[in-house]
């Protein structure tokens, strides 16, 4: 008789508590659902993760307390880079400790110089050799010209943020020196604060996403919140997408390229956000996920 009462006890508390708080598990999406509750730990230090405004190409800024990191910079277009300022401006940034490059094509490598100007360097680090080609060498030496200091990393390093390196970023890389396309060789930065993960896979397209599905542990793949490789101008392969298992996607992609992906995320019934659609924030204490936009203040 006891354990009926239990039983009815827990049925009468699930039924109080609200769809959301059954249904949301480590994310809480704040875009599509404004009025979702969430509680951050107080004494918690949040990472945080910005995604600007910008299009077909990656930039990302990630903070942990007083820390900074730039991953990846966009092209050296002034619209894009408009777009950049204004979410560092909005985050009251005025330095990166880490300025940290994927791989070195235009829509990642060129607007380094212009972000170094306003908000500088701690230090550049590289995924490829630094005289891997004309991009690479002059980013390089306009960084060495600037004073900032520049480290080749790759798979296997791990970096982290945090004064007890609470912050883990971990690089996995297929081998720079192999035949495969340059997207397919870009590092991926799998990031993690408490029990929450986050999987930057970079321009990886079918062959490292089906290698890094059969190569690495299951374990190591699985995110909570997974950046949509290449912008979303690439198809995910099921494998990837299944090992890696997330809550939610966030893509970069131009409107026009994304129409298939969004096609394909609905309807295999994968949640997804758009970055350019607005400042597009991701906050954790190392216990659930806060995504919302950074909200400009008005003139």
């Amino acid at each position: 008789m006891l354990k009926n009462y239990r039983l009815l006890a827990l049925f009468l508390l699930l039924l109080a508590l609200p769809l959301s708080a059954i249904a949301q598990g480590s994310v809480i999406n704040l875009i599509e659902q404004p009025d979702a509750q969430y509680t951050f730990d107080p004494d918690a230090t949040l990472l945080e993760i910005v995604f600007p405004r910008i299009f077909s190409s990656d930039c990302a800024i990630i903070r942990f307390g007083e820390e900074t990191m730039l991953v990846d910079s966009s092209t050296e277009s002034e619209d894009m880079h408009e777009r950049i300022r204004i979410a560092i401006e909005l985050m009251g940034i005025d330095h990166f400790d880490i300025a940290y490059n994927s791989h070195p094509h235009r829509d990642h490598i060129m607007g380094f110089p212009i972000i170094n100007e306003y908000a500088p360097f701690g230090k550049f680090l590289i995924t490829f050799p630094a005289d891997y080609d004309w991009r690479m060498r002059k980013i390089v030496g306009q960084m060495e010209d600037s004073g900032v200091p520049v480290e080749v990393v790759g798979d296997g390093d791990r970096l982290s943020l945090g004064s007890n390196g609470e912050v883990s970023i971990e690089i996995f890389q297929r081998s720079v020196n192999k035949s495969w396309p340059l997207n397919d060789r870009s590092a991926m930065l799998r990031i993690t604060y408490g029990d929450r993960i986050f999987l930057m896979p970079g321009d990886n397209e079918s062959r490292s996403q089906k290698y890094f599905a059969e190569t690495l542990p299951a374990e190591i793949l699985k995110a909570d919140i997974l950046k949509y490789p290449h912008h979303g101008h690439a198809p995910m392969m099921i494998e990837f997408r299944e090992a890696v298992a997330p809550e939610l996607t966030i893509a970069t992609g131009a409107a026009n390229i994304m129409k298939e992906t969004k096609k394909h995320l609905e309807q295999i019934g994968m949640p997804y956000l758009i970055a350019y659609q607005g400042t597009t924030r991701m906050r954790t204490d190392g216990r659930i996920w806060v995504v919302d936009y950074i909200e400009q203040p008005a003139e």
